[in-house]
């Protein structure tokens, strides 16, 4: 992967790739797609409540462990992969959290988790995904976004959510590679830091994002409530 805009599954045209790739890879909910040139995602009817709204998006660095949520003023929660585990987050209603190539779908506390809160359960265009069998949850949708880099998860939620017309984006949980070997917010013990890891590219990659976002969405405004600010200048 060289550039913020390149994946390995997408060759050609975004929108036309990436629409083949969701009815290929999520046939049970993929008959609705929108899409444009930076993004393709299922429309589902609880993506119009976002609209107007504020989102607080929560990844698994160090500082969402820090926050107090009870002091964030938020309309909906949105977060990803094991954030089920936190003990924090499992007591509160995530609306909508995305499950990249890493989680155990069928893991029975994320099963319990969505059952009991109606999440939103999305996924990415993911080699993983090809030929897999999704139970029937009707929350189910699909999501990518041109973007994509080294940056992460809670990024291209970011992008979603400005997409879905959202007024205000604040996060917490994406630190940066100062944090990134202090303790997982969702998964402690576990150590993030990617193999062949490359700060430069890194800093590259988030400098094109935020470059990238303000001319994407210049009237959203963004908050970060936890570390990493020398990545996040907004």
């Amino acid at each position: 992967m060289s550039t913020v805009f390149d994946h390995e599954m997408i060759r050609t045209s975004f929108e036309a790739s990436a629409k083949v790739w969701c009815k290929t890879m999520f046939e049970q909910f993929s008959n609705s797609l929108i899409s444009n040139d930076e993004i393709v995602y299922q429309d589902m009817p609880e993506f119009a409540d976002y609209k107007g709204k504020k989102i607080l998006v929560v990844g698994g660095g160090p500082s969402t462990s820090e926050l107090d949520f009870d002091e964030v003023e938020y309309d909906y929660l949105w977060s990803a992969n094991h954030f089920y585990k936190n003990p924090v987050l499992a007591k509160r209603r995530v609306d909508l959290a995305m499950m990249m190539g890493e989680p155990d779908i069928s893991d029975p506390d994320l099963i319990n988790y969505r059952e009991k809160n109606s999440t939103l359960i999305g996924f990415e265009i993911h080699k993983r995904w090809i030929g897999y069998k999704f139970d029937p949850y009707d929350k189910y949708f699909c999501m990518h976004t041109r973007f994509y880099g080294k940056t992460g998860a809670g990024p291209r939620m970011m992008i979603f959510a400005t997409q879905l017309g959202v007024s205000e984006i604040k996060f917490v949980g994406l630190d940066g590679h100062d944090k990134i070997k202090e303790q997982h917010a969702f998964e402690p013990g576990k150590n993030t830091k990617p193999s062949n890891y490359n700060l430069a590219l890194y800093k590259k990659h988030y400098e094109q994002y935020w470059k990238y976002v303000k001319i994407l969405a210049p009237e959203v405004k963004f908050t970060n409530l936890g570390h990493g600010q020398e990545y996040h200048e907004v």
